[in-house]
């Protein structure tokens, strides 16, 4: 797609839960699915306009909070007290960082599909 005008799916990009049979019935990794529809088009939004340099910064950030902190996130309900991790908000970055930089096929990863770009194979079109 590289030789090819591209074409952004709209200011708020493209996100949506895809069927993904190992995820069937798992509420948690679906209810993280229904946050990241939500909230990665605004994330998209926000990063469109942002240089290389501060991409990269953002997604090494984003990839040590979930790296350091995911375990935290995951497993809260055996936690006494609930406490916030910054996972999500790093996992809404990271979808958003992969998407922006992805513009042949975007990111389908635990059931959620992200992109900005159109591109073939795209769920939101007839081929996807």
């Amino acid at each position: 797609m590289a030789a090819e005008k591209l074409v952004p799916h709209g200011r708020f990009g493209y996100v949506a839960c895809v069927p993904d049979a190992r995820w069937n019935g798992d509420e948690f990794v679906q209810s993280v699915g229904y946050a990241l529809v939500g909230m990665v088009p605004l994330r998209m939004s926000e990063l469109s306009g942002t240089g290389p340099a501060e991409m990269a910064r953002l997604a090494d950030e984003a990839a040590r909070t979930i790296a350091e902190k995911g375990d935290v996130f995951q497993f809260q309900k055996n936690q006494k007290r609930w406490q916030p991790s910054g996972v999500l908000s790093a996992l809404f970055t990271a979808y958003a960082v992969l998407a922006l930089n992805s513009p042949d096929e975007g990111i389908t990863k635990f059931g959620v599909h992200a992109c900005f770009w159109a591109h073939p194979g795209c769920p939101k079109n007839a081929d996807g």
